[in-house]
């Protein structure tokens, strides 16, 4: 990372909220993006590319994943490859994809550097011959891919995943930074609070989320009442702002912030005896949780995946979560509360279903065909349905997720209707918002 120097730091410490969290509901781009709109309308791969199965013999099929395996950057974005090899694992324990077994042969480590990810492109593709690639990577580019229409999945850093046919970020190729100002507000006003303050880092992958939040609530007649967008990625002194938010009467506080910058927003809350809400969307793992509940008791998450404690409070009603708990812990010991490890299970459960549902006659080209005709793919239970017709293209109209808040030593599903965890809002609307109907196929709706 030494070619990008702290600023390269700075970002990287930002991307990775809750494994993709925010970027998740975030966009931007970089070079290499333009490479993968020039298939932005076709749901298959270009022709005469993806004809062929490299990796594929009659007993096995072989992927391979590029990510941050050593360096400053492997906390962020090293964690793909133990979700992906606990899922194949569970495959392969039934037999496989007809009497294939599925490997990640090639684990490849870009180090952090722009260069060694370009190099491990070409070698995944052009020398291991790789049937798919799953990629978490802060230098991802897709032009390779798409020109070549490999099989890509993963986790969608910088919104440069949106277009071409075979490009699948785990929870949809299109991101938008509009998405959660509804449930944002729902949640001001279900805590009946009246002055808001937003809190971000200086760098684009948290400030941009958390500016277009802001403008939204003001838009929609909500008092924002203290906004600081220039916090240091790297060792933040939120005294100030905390000391400023209390002279601006602030009773609800938005962070953009990674766990760190949030840990440290909440020691200066206790300290200052501030009593306000608060809304974070990266801290939710069960570690974390345990590690800090005395400063974190009340604290509100917003998540988009079923909520890990989902599975013990409501026994049977998401079945899917239980199943990635089980391998989880049997395949990927203390992996199973990393949120790029789910994302990295949800990436292997796409390219195993395309695989299945592309039939006898495997080729990359049919497996991106048959992909793309899924229209409500939820990782077996585990997050909002994906319409992969258009998840290439579209941003969501409306959009799902869950809130949870900490209680004791754990942070458990609340502001949902029944044993139901998810809330969705229409991304229109912004005042006063409240829940519409679930998306249909969304975890944990009743079976008609």
């Amino acid at each position: 990372m030494s070619t990008r120097g702290t600023l390269t730091t700075a970002l990287a410490l930002t991307v990775a909220l809750l494994g993709g969290y925010l970027v998740a509901w975030a966009t931007g781009g970089r070079a290499g993006a333009s490479g993968a709109a020039a298939h932005a309308h076709s749901l298959h791969c270009p022709a005469g590319s993806g004809t062929g199965a490299p990796g594929v013999t009659r007993r096995e099929i072989k992927v391979a994943a590029i990510s941050t395996l050593t360096g400053i950057l492997t906390a962020d974005f090293g964690s793909l490859a133990p979700g992906i090899n606990a899922y194949f694992h569970m495959v392969d324990a039934h037999g496989g994809v007809d009497g294939r077994k599925i490997e990640l042969a090639y684990n490849l480590d870009d180090a952090g550097l722009s260069t060694k990810f370009q190099a491990d492109t070409h070698t995944a593709i052009d020398q291991d011959h790789a049937f798919a690639v799953a990629v978490s990577s802060y230098w991802f580019t897709p032009t390779y891919f798409a020109q070549t229409c490999t099989p890509t999945y993963g986790f969608d850093v910088d919104g440069n995943w949106s277009g071409a046919a075979n490009l699948f970020a785990a929870g949809g190729s299109v991101l938008t930074l509009k998405t959660i100002a509804p449930a944002v507000a729902y949640l001001v006003d279900r805590t009946r609070s009246k002055s808001v303050a937003i809190l971000a880092y200086s760098v684009s992958t948290s400030s941009d989320l958390c500016r277009t939040t802001g403008n939204l609530l003001r838009a929609a007649g909500y008092h924002v009442s203290f906004t600081d967008l220039r916090l240091p990625p790297i060792d933040a002194n939120l005294t100030p702002d905390v000391q400023r938010m209390q002279r601006a009467g602030a009773d609800f506080v938005v962070s953009c912030m990674t766990v760190t910058g949030n840990v440290a927003l909440a020691r200066d809350i206790q300290q200052y005896g501030l009593h306000v809400h608060q809304l974070w969307f990266d801290g939710a793992d069960a570690s974390v949780v345990k590690r800090y509940k005395n400063l974190l008791q009340g604290v509100y998450f917003n998540v988009q995946n079923v909520p890990e404690t989902a599975a013990r409070r409501y026994p049977g009603v998401y079945p899917g979560l239980g199943t990635y708990l089980r391998y989880m812990n049997l395949y990927a010991p203390g992996y199973a509360d990393n949120a790029l490890a789910l994302d990295g299970w949800e990436s292997a459960a796409l390219m195993i279903a395309g695989i299945r549902a592309a039939g006898p006659h495997l080729t990359q080209a049919a497996v991106v065909a048959a992909t793309n005709r899924m229209t409500a793919f939820t990782a077996g239970g585990l997050a909002e349905p994906v319409d992969w017709k258009t998840a290439h293209t579209l941003p969501t109209r409306t959009a799902c997720s869950a809130f949870e808040q900490v209680k004791g030593a754990a942070a458990v599903p609340v502001l949902g209707k029944g044993k139901e965890v998810y809330l969705c809002f229409r991304t229109s609307r912004v005042r006063h918002p409240e829940p519409v109907a679930p998306v249909p196929g969304l975890p944990g709706l009743p079976r008609s």
